[in-house]
């Protein structure tokens, strides 16, 4: 009888263990709702993603759904900046040249129509080497002009990608040819697919701007580091910054941490994760294109060496704009929700992406909030034993069954 109880109990203990994850599984699934803004026309209208919608929706618009007043879904098309950007890239002709007496890859660019340029954007394989690079112009590949000297390319990599893109800004100037000229002494040399530029290299959509966040400065006079810690509100997706820096001549090293933590044979440990590697330059605009990131807190190092800080008068951060394409009608009221409980949805209107034109009527998400009521935005009603009501009932069941023979076991000891 002893062996039976003690094979009892912890059955019973693993039944509250289920209970309480259960629990938890219920508690972490988040739910959003917001009003679309009045509908003035039919047809199909672009509605703005806004950093907060993103944010609620863990950056995964999986979860993202627009309902009628009936609560019936109604079908959409995500679009972003990035289709348009891609279209406008204008390739340059240019030639490779690895000599390795020298341990040095010239890159020449054609200048074919002489236009005045100041930038390149590379297109180059993920890497993650740091190679030390100049620049010099020329009208017949024989007397080169310096633009830029002893620059350094820190090696970017895409996590979903095998490509990355970097631009290279040098002073504006119109030489027929533009030679880049790579050191290979520390590391191989870059394998460099294309050259050249966008038209419009900033979208005619202006970036959302990320507003709420705090920086907290501290410097560290061992390392001889700055570290920029910028808390959000809530997570973000941020995909490009710029810094507004009022020191005259300043070249820094800098990089983006994350803090994570992770599991090693049973044991948690904190760490560091390295992001992102750039260069501050007093001769550049200082903004950046960063891969993804989606997090609540980041830490911006910057490596003074032996130089004072730098006096950063602002950091901005931005989202390029995120729309949903969908089919609206005057009568009707919309409303858009979060629910992470969702799955990716399947639509006909995915298939006719390219009959949308950029001149569409907008609509926005108002009043957008958490909701608190259990279920408020279920869209389709479940069967009784689909709901959660019935899962706790059995579960409650269960555990009197449970306690009732382990109490009359333990009755029966005591007799």
């Amino acid at each position: 009888m002893l062996m039976l109880l003690k094979t009892t109990m912890p059955m019973y203990k693993q039944l509250l263990n289920i209970f309480l994850l259960l629990s938890t599984a219920t508690i972490v699934s988040q739910n959003f709702k917001g009003t679309v803004s009045e509908i003035k026309q039919n047809g199909f209208h672009k509605i703005l993603l806004s950093p907060e919608v993103r944010s609620a929706s863990l950056s995964n618009i999986n979860y993202f759904r627009i309902l009628d007043s009936k609560k019936k879904e109604v079908p959409y098309i995500l679009l972003n900046d990035e289709s348009t950007m891609q279209s406008s890239y204008m390739p340059f002709h240019f030639e490779a040249v690895n000599n390795a007496k020298d341990s040095v890859s010239s890159i020449i660019i054609e200048n074919k129509n002489k236009l005045k340029l100041n930038h390149f954007t590379f297109k180059i394989a993920n890497t993650k080497v740091k190679k030390n690079y100049s620049i010099s112009g020329s009208n017949d590949k024989k007397e080169w002009y310096g633009l830029s000297t002893n620059q350094m390319f820190y090696g970017l990599n895409e996590a979903e990608k095998t490509t990355v893109e970097q631009n290279f800004s040098f002073p504006l100037n119109d030489y027929a040819f533009i030679k880049f000229e790579f050191s290979n002494k520390k590391s191989l040399p870059l394998q460099i697919l294309n050259i050249g530029l966008y038209n419009h290299l900033y979208a005619t959509a202006p970036q959302i701007e990320i507003t709420d966040f705090k920086i907290k400065n501290s410097t560290n006079k061992e390392n001889k580091t700055t570290q920029l810690t910028v808390t959000f509100n809530t997570p973000q997706h941020i995909e490009s910054m710029a810094f507004d820096i009022e020191n005259d001549v300043f070249l820094r090293e800098a990089k983006i941490l994350v803090n994570k933590t992770r599991t090693i044979k049973k044991r948690t440990e904190n760490y560091q994760d390295h992001v992102f590697n750039f260069e501050l330059h007093s001769g550049t605009q200082n903004i950046f294109e960063l891969p993804y990131v989606f997090e609540k807190e980041i830490i911006i190092e910057i490596e003074n060496n032996d130089n004072p800080p730098l006096n950063i008068k602002q950091i901005k951060f931005f989202q390029k704009p995120l729309y949903v394409i969908c089919n609206l009608q005057h009568s009707e009221t919309y409303e858009a929700i979060i629910d992470t409980t969702l799955h990716k949805p399947v639509y006909d209107l995915v298939n006719f992406n390219s009959n949308f034109n950029s001149g569409l009527p907008q609509a926005i998400i108002t009043d957008f909030r958490k909701i608190n009521t259990k279920n408020e935005s279920s869209i389709n009603s479940k069967s009784f034993w689909q709901t959660n009501t019935f899962m706790w009932i059995c579960i409650l069941l269960a555990i009197a069954v449970i306690s009732y023979f382990a109490l009359g076991l333990i009755k029966d000891l005591k007799n």
